[in-house]
């Protein structure tokens, strides 16, 4: 059996296939920068992940003239140097990524911002905010906590292969370099052009087609030594059962609620640490836009019983005060338990996320204080848009 990709035709008339040919991208006259670097550009998706491109043809290093391809930042905040070859890797394009990659190593936050805002022509601040919603985060703190390379061609040369591979068995937490087939069809002499994206390394391993008796493969998430602190702790947080509990929550409570009510962006994995995790839900129309206003699940484990945990529910907003978010949205009255901390509004549940109960009790509780606070939100952002 053939291990290259493949494309059929089907005719749903009388259901036959037929093979369509793959041809050279030279052949039919694409060049890297003119047109395959471009398609990336304007949709990072073909690549395989969730990539914000920041830069392209970025040459901006102080002792080099040297010009990378593409830079993105995927959903990790990690920086990725994107290289891009046409039908044929050639022998040392992994070297080549990876001396981008390594100058890259000391880019801080405001540089990542400064290229972005560079690249898309919008100003610093829709910049930051962009990166904000592409982490959904609250702030930028996870922004180049590493870097990685996606290296994608039509054909790879064995010693890109190879070296990729091993560089990655020696890679400390996860994955340095990405190898994507870009393979392209033309469906007859004049037919429309297709490009088949497929990802050759990382090699998916045979247990995420096994399954077996015992722990969920999500319960430990292998983090390999030598990492750093920050990243250990998103491979960690990522899947595991404080994660899946909260996003439960989040989901079932939105679920409950007219669409009109609903937030429209949520976290994509429960930050924090062992003891405190969080998760948003995030209001995004004007007057605040993106990032500035959230409902919000704070869990915090109990001295006495680690196996509780405390959950704060409530209304965190920022940058903006609103003459006090209208005197406390007009001392509206939701629980008989809320407080007030800082600019945040907090209500608390006790009890273990094992526990059905615990978990409908705080979705009970946070579908209707979004229930009664969303109006009073939505009227508060009317007059300021007057």
């Amino acid at each position: 059996m053939s291990a290259e990709p493949q494309l059929f035709r089907i005719n749903p008339e009388n259901r036959e296939s037929e093979k369509i040919a793959e041809v050279e991208f030279a052949s039919l006259g694409f060049q890297e920068r003119r047109d395959i670097q471009e398609w990336v550009a304007a949709n990072p998706g073909i690549l395989g992940e969730d990539l914000l491109i920041i830069g392209k043809e970025f040459s901006g290093f102080d002792r080099t003239d040297e010009r990378l391809d593409l830079l993105a930042v995927d959903a990790d905040g990690k920086l990725v140097v994107i290289e891009l070859k046409r039908d044929d890797s050639g022998a040392d394009a992994h070297w080549q990524a990876i001396k981008y990659a390594s100058y890259l190593q000391r880019a801080s936050a405001d540089d990542i911002i400064r290229m972005l805002a560079e690249y898309s022509g919008k100003s610093e601040e829709d910049a930051t905010n962009s990166l904000l919603q592409h982490l959904n985060a609250d702030d930028l703190n996870a922004l180049n906590n590493d870097e990685r390379i996606i290296l994608a061609s039509h054909r790879f040369a064995p010693e890109v292969t190879s070296a990729a591979l091993w560089l990655n068995e020696k890679a400390p937490v996860e994955d340095l370099i990405s190898c994507v087939q870009l393979t392209p069809y033309q469906d007859g002499n004049d037919g429309p052009l297709y490009v088949q994206a497929s990802r050759i390394i990382p090699v998916p391993g045979v247990d995420e087609y096994i399954i077996s008796i015992g722990e969920s493969s999500n319960d430990k998430i292998p983090v390999r030594p030598g990492t750093s602190k920050l990243a250990q702790t998103i491979a960690r947080n990522r899947h595991d059962e404080i994660t899946r509990f909260l996003r439960g929550v989040s989901n079932r409570s939105i679920a409950s609620l007219p669409f009109h009510l609903r937030p429209d962006k949520t976290s994509r994995w429960a930050g924090g640490n062992p003891s405190w995790r969080y998760w948003h839900m995030w209001y995004s129309r004007p007057f605040w836009g993106n990032w500035k206003m959230s409902y919000f699940i704070h869990l915090v484990r109990e001295e006495e019983d680690q196996s509780e945990w405390q959950a704060w529910l409530g209304l965190g907003y920022w940058d903006t005060d609103i003459d006090g978010l209208e005197q406390r949205l007009k001392g509206l009255s939701v629980f008989d338990d809320q407080r007030f901390h800082s600019n945040e509004l907090h209500v608390s549940r006790v009890g273990k996320i094992s526990d059905d109960s615990f978990a409908s009790e705080l979705c009970k509780t946070i579908g209707r204080f979004i229930k009664l606070v969303t109006p009073k939100i939505d009227a508060i952002a009317d007059d300021s848009n007057e």
